[in-house]
C-alpha cells in the first residue's frame, strides 16, 4: 500500500492530532508557560510600540494566538493580526475562536498557504511591512536548512519586536524517533528524520546577531497504551500523529510496525509505570527572541 503522509489530508492530520491531545496524560501548557512570562518578556517590550501588528505562522486553529491576543489587549486597544495557515480547518474554527472572545478590537488577514508560500509571495510583490510580534509555535520543523527562512522572519520584526517559537528538543521521544527510522522517512518529501530542533534553531539565532533570545524548557507526555491495542481506533490515529503517516498500522509490514512500536517502549522514548501504562515522552521548548 503506497504511504501517504498527514499533510495529504488535513482533515486526518486534525483528527488525528484531537487523539493525541486526548490521550496526553502531563503537560507543561503552552498557555501556562504564557502567563507566567507573557507580561515581562512579551507585553512589556511591545508597550513601547504606539500600535500593535502581530503574525502567526501556522497558528492552527488559534488556540494559543486567541490566548495571547486576549493578553496584549488588556494593553493595546486595537490589533492587526495576520494568519498564515495552510489547513482551510483550521482558519475556519480559528476564525470561529476569535469572533466569540475579541471581535471588536482584533483585525484579521487570513493567508491559506504554508510559510514558504507566503515567504515567496511577498518577495514576488515587494512586501515591506513588518510586524511587533511573530507566533511560530510548532511550525518551522521543516524550515530550509542554512536557516534562511528564520533570519528572514527576523527580518519582518520591528525593532524591540518579539517573536515566540516553539519547537521540538533535539532529546525529545519524538526526534529520537524518527532518528531511529530515518530509512525508513527517507522518502518523505519533508524527512522527519531532518526535523529543525531547538539547538538548530538557537545555533541561527547566535550566528544572526540582530537578536537577544532566552529558552524556557517544557514537556508533554502522553500515554500512548492505546497504540498497542490492535483494536483502538483512538491508538490507532495516536500512532498516525507521531509517525506523520496515514494510517500507519495498514499501511506499514507486520515487521515494521513491531520495530517501531518496541523502539516507543525504549527509555529513549518513554517510561513505563507500574500499572503497565506507556507514557511518551516529548520535549519542547519555547524561545523568545527579541529583535535589538
Amino acid at each position: 500500500m503506497p504511504i501517504k503522509y498527514l499533510e495529504d489530508s488535513p482533515s486526518h492530520y486534525w483528527k488525528s492530532h484531537r487523539a493525541y491531545r486526548n490521550n496526553f496524560y502531563q503537560c507543561s501548557h503552552l498557555c501556562d508557560i504564557g502567563q507566567e512570562n507573557f507580561q515581562r518578556k512579551v507585553v512589556e517590550v511591545l508597550q513601547k510600540m504606539d500600535s500593535l501588528k502581530i503574525l502567526g505562522i501556522g497558528s492552527g486553529k488559534g488556540e494559543l494566538d486567541c490566548v495571547n491576543i486576549r493578553r496584549m489587549l488588556t494593553h493595546f486597544s486595537h490589533i492587526d493580526n495576520t494568519v498564515v495557515e495552510p489547513s482551510i480547518e483550521a482558519i475556519q474554527a480559528y476564525k470561529s475562536l476569535i469572533s466569540q472572545r475579541s471581535p471588536e478590537h482584533v483585525t484579521s488577514l487570513w493567508h491559506k498557504e504554508t510559510f514558504q508560500q507566503y515567504w515567496r509571495r511577498r518577495q514576488s510583490i515587494g512586501a515591506t511591512n513588518k510586524f511587533h510580534f511573530i507566533s511560530a509555535v510548532h511550525s518551522l520543523y521543516y524550515a530550509d536548512k542554512d536557516g534562511k527562512s528564520l533570519g528572514y522572519l527576523i527580518d519582518l520584526l520591528e525593532k524591540d519586536g518579539v517573536m515566540f517559537i516553539v519547537i521540538q528538543n533535539e532529546n525529545s521521544g519524538l526526534i529520537n524517533l524518527f532518528s531511529e527510522f530515518a530509512e525508513y522517512f527517507r522518502h518523505h518529501p519533508n524527512n522527519p528524520s531532518k526535523l529543525h530542533t531547538t539547538s538548530k534553531v538557537l545555533k541561527y539565532l547566535n550566528e544572526d546577531g540582530r537578536v537577544a533570545h532566552e529558552v524556557i524548557r517544557g514537556r508533554h507526555q502522553i500515554d500512548i497504551t492505546s497504540c498497542f491495542e490492535s483494536e483502538s481506533s483512538e491508538g490507532s490515529l495516536t500512532l498516525d500523529f507521531l509517525t506523520n503517516v496515514i494510517d500507519f498500522k495498514s499501511t506499514v509490514s507486520s515487521d515494521i510496525l513491531q520495530l517501531f512500536l518496541n523502539y516507543m517502549k525504549t527509555p529513549n522514548c518513554s517510561e513505563i509505570l507500574s500499572d503497565g501504562r506507556i507514557i511518551f515522552q516529548e520535549k519542547w521548548d519555547a524561545v523568545i527572541v527579541r529583535r535589538k
